[in-house]
């Protein structure tokens, strides 16, 4: 798998083969609409515009504010991101995940999974959304 990251003060966001970014929120951070608004700028530079598959987690006592939830889960959102796998690590980051999934309905397909290589072969389903 080739591989290139940016770093960015709140996350790394690594471009991986056949679509896929991987967006890592770092540890002990409070994800705010900025960082998520940067993530977006690096993905939509990286991309030259075109949708990528989307595969988050996040660092240990890191949680993202709801105002940064309801701008992940936008209509503007959807014009970078074309479908998410959220890495969940521990029951009250699944509830977190929930209240995004359930709460905010992103405007396309996002699924949650316990481990990488789950989210990563879910994504690579998904391909057909890239067009």
């Amino acid at each position: 798998m080739t591989t290139h990251a940016v770093e960015l003060d709140s996350c790394t966001v690594t471009f991986l083969d056949e679509d896929i970014v991987h967006t890592h929120f770092k540890d002990a951070h409070l994800v705010t609409p900025d960082d998520v608004h940067s993530m977006f700028d690096a993905i939509q530079a990286e991309r030259k515009g075109r949708k990528a598959l989307l595969m988050v987690s996040v660092g240990e006592g890191t949680t993202m504010s709801n105002e940064a939830r309801a701008y992940a889960s936008s209509p503007e959102s959807s014009s970078f991101i074309a479908a998410d796998a959220i890495i969940v690590r521990d029951f009250g980051h699944q509830l977190a995940a929930n209240v995004f999934v359930r709460h905010h309905k992103p405007g396309r397909p996002i699924q949650m999974f316990p481990d990488r290589d789950s989210a990563l072969a879910w994504l690579r389903t998904q391909h057909h959304l890239i067009g």
